[in-house]
């Protein structure tokens, strides 16, 4: 069984202004037909710049676990997640807040927010990304090995990256669909990447990853209040708000024998 928790907190930057959380973190597990579990997660990083940053990063992280949920209802395929899902999901994301913008008089782009995805089964495994942050992932076949699926985007100046309203975004999505066993998967933003990702090797930096997997792995399956705590707690600790001052988000999930 999945075993998963998740945490998005507040920048050190935004904490002074009281500003509230701009990122957004969502995972469940569904049942296919096959009776095999699915775990589907999304995390979501709101622009800085937009006015409702934290309400963008909601509506897709909600968006995109509810469009999944629904597409495995009405026995969707795996193959059919990597032929124009997320092309579709972009555009229902797109009028989604278009019609918010248009209900309160605010702009597409003042929900501007970035997307990173997994959707985990018993032997596929599809990715999804627009903007920075990553996804790790380890297969069963390489325990304790934590590759990057996805390196983080930059946009097209400096120090920007890509978002969910761009008029391109569709085109600037990645996605990838693997036939691999993946036991493990961690999501994270921006505001750790830095911490977690070796820049000089193009890796994810597994000696970050093995123990917190570790600790997760003999906890009982499902969700886990008490890992998402001890997340939300690490990452508002004085060890990782002295190295960023940014909104961060992680997702663990494992489903590794202890």
């Amino acid at each position: 069984m999945w075993k998963y928790g998740f945490a998005s907190v507040v920048g050190t930057s935004h904490a002074g202004s009281s500003s509230p959380v701009q990122d957004s973190s969502r995972a469940e597990v569904v049942i296919d037909s096959g009776d095999g579990e699915i775990l589907i997660a999304a995390a979501s990083d709101g622009a800085g710049s937009a006015a409702q940053a934290e309400t963008g990063s909601r509506l897709a992280c909600d968006l995109f676990v509810e469009e999944v949920k629904s597409h495995f209802a009405g026995n969707g395929t795996w193959p059919q997640l990597a032929d124009g899902f997320i092309e579709s999901w972009i555009g229902k994301f797109q009028n989604l807040v278009a019609g918010r913008a248009d209900d309160e008089g605010l702009r597409v782009q003042d929900f501007a927010c970035t997307l990173l995805a997994a959707v985990i089964g018993d032997e596929c495994a599809a990715y999804f990304q627009i903007g920075d942050g990553a996804v790790v992932e380890s297969r069963r076949d390489e325990k304790d090995h934590y590759r990057c699926v996805c390196w983080p985007q930059q946009g097209e100046y400096a120090n920007t990256t890509n978002f969910l309203t761009d008029a391109d975004a569709a085109g600037k999505a990645f996605q990838e669909l693997k036939t691999d066993v993946v036991d493990e998967v961690a999501l994270f933003t921006d505001g750790i990447q830095s911490l977690v990702l070796d820049y000089r090797a193009g890796a994810a930096h597994s000696p970050f990853f093995a123990p917190l997997f570790a600790w997760l792995r003999p906890r009982p399956g499902g969700y886990s209040q008490e890992l998402s705590d001890a997340l939300a707690t690490y990452l508002n600790s004085e060890k990782v708000n002295s190295r960023t001052d940014d909104d961060k988000t992680l997702i663990l999930a494992s489903r590794r024998r202890h």
